[in-house]
């Protein structure tokens, strides 16, 4: 009896990661596909300067809509709401491969990620309704590897498509990717996950959401937008920022709200929800300024700067494989938070120290390497502590808040160090940027120890499998 509900449960977890696993690879892709192809794109439209931002409006609608699929999800259920977001996905990337101009392909790239944003969302909400969230560390290492070989296909899978084909295959190719998704999660997720449930719905909210989302937007990016209203940006900021406190007012008070902010008073979910947006933007400022000091310290090229970055994307995903295994078998997540702020600390301090020198030498492996391992901690022990606190009703929205937060957290950190970049860029930006990286890393240990710890749960969620 207890081989065959073991069966029974292992089965369940390979459906749910056979639906999900083509998403989530799809979602991380986007990521960073274009990244190497940005100029070539430039030249073809005559505008090198708006390049980037076929980048950052995939990424802004990804973030902005993460927590609506969330709270619809937990509303309609997850089925159903990921097939929307692979179709406007995969729309989003056909429709992108047919446009002439530069305007239509941003707004082509908004509607891709706007689906974007719910593969990864609801991913892990399918995951988390039918695995416990003691029994998720298992397999968490294996949705890392998924990440960190997408992290490395898009890059390498976008500069072979831009230096053999035309620029529309950046699209077109992923197209079929996304009908196979679609069918999988036809057929994979059939009966499993949340089916939904009956309540309130936050019109007004997911309404004030893409207000403020899109004002911050147009206020952040108007000099390159609309060259004419550039003088109108201090008014852009400030009526962005009322909407802001107009979202989160609104927000706080409503029962059933599409950010579900009264989680954040809870000691547990705001400490590890604010380590994962830490340690989010110390994973993508080390991928963006580690090639950078390493192009000016040693002359290295973007070929060897990725071999060099391959052992920080591999030792995160080592550090999910050991403490997801670890707190599987122990059922709950200490030491890991305390024990990730400390190795990231080190990590970063350590690459502060390697960078002062002229050249970086060997050193610069074993501290990206803890850095890397740090990292794979706090992702693994701070995801399962949200996933154990939320309640079933609300896991979905509980988790694209989290996913949302450490996006944005993520986006944030990173611009902070842009600013310093940008301040230094006369050659002298390399300390300023490791030694505020080696203060986000003190942070994550500080937090780390006062994270409080709780028992996990040895049954899932919402799974409608489950007797």
């Amino acid at each position: 009896m207890t081989r065959d509900l073991h069966h029974a449960e292992r089965r369940r977890v390979q459906q749910v990661f056979l639906g999900v696993a083509l998403a989530i690879m799809l979602g991380a892709l986007e990521i960073t596909l274009l990244m190497p192809a940005l100029s070539t794109l430039g030249r073809a439209f005559a505008a090198p300067e708006l390049a980037p931002l076929l980048v950052s409006s995939y990424l802004f609608a990804m973030t902005l809509s993460m927590p609506v699929y969330g709270r619809l999800s937990d509303r309609f259920g997850r089925r159903p709401c990921l097939a929307m977001a692979l179709a406007l996905f995969t729309l989003g990337s056909l429709a992108s491969s047919l446009v002439d101009t530069l305007p239509a392909l941003l707004a082509t790239r908004l509607l891709t990620g706007a689906g974007g944003g719910g593969l990864i969302a609801l991913s892990f909400a399918v995951i988390a309704d039918v695995i416990p969230p003691r029994q998720v560390g298992r397999y968490q290492g294996y949705i890392s590897a998924i990440f960190a070989i997408s992290s490395v296909a898009g890059p390498l899978l976008g500069a072979l498509i831009i230096g053999l084909f035309d620029w529309r295959w950046l699209f077109i190719f992923k197209v079929p990717l996304g009908l196979l998704a679609l069918g999988l999660n036809h057929w994979a997720l059939k009966d499993l996950g949340h089916q939904g449930a009956k309540g309130k719905q936050d019109g007004v909210g997911i309404l004030l959401l893409l207000l403020t989302g899109a004002g911050w937007g147009l206020a952040a990016n108007v000099p390159l937008i609309a060259p004419a209203l550039a003088g109108y940006q201090p008014l852009l900021l400030g009526l962005a920022a009322l909407l802001s406190l107009v979202l989160v007012w609104h927000q706080w008070r409503h029962p059933g709200p599409v950010l579900p902010l009264r989680f954040l008073k809870e000691r547990l979910f705001g400490i590890a929800v604010l380590l994962l947006a830490l340690s989010e933007a110390i994973r993508l400022a080390l991928l963006v300024y580690v090639p950078l000091g390493l192009e000016q310290q040693l002359a290295m090229t973007p070929a060897q700067t990725s071999q060099v970055l391959l052992w920080f994307i591999l030792s995160v995903t080592l550090g999910t494989f050991v403490s997801g295994k670890r707190i599987a078998r122990q059922g709950f997540c200490r030491p890991f938070p305390l024990l990730g702020g400390v190795t990231l600390g080190l990590g970063c301090g350590g690459l502060w120290w390697v960078f002062q020198g002229q050249e970086p030498g060997l050193w610069l492996y074993p501290a990206l390497i803890l850095a890397g391992v740090g990292i794979g901690f706090l992702i693994v022990a701070c995801s399962i502590a949200v996933q154990n606190a939320l309640p079933a009703h609300q896991l979905g929205s509980g988790l694209a808040l989290m996913n949302f937060i450490r996006s944005l957290g993520g986006t944030l950190g990173v611009a902070l160090l842009g600013w310093q970049y940008q301040g230094n860029g006369g050659g002298d930006w390399i300390m300023p940027v490791f030694l505020a990286l080696s203060s986000y890393a003190l942070l994550c240990l500080v937090l780390g120890w006062w994270m409080p710890d709780a028992s996990l749960a040895d049954t899932a969620k919402n799974d409608p499998a489950r007797p």
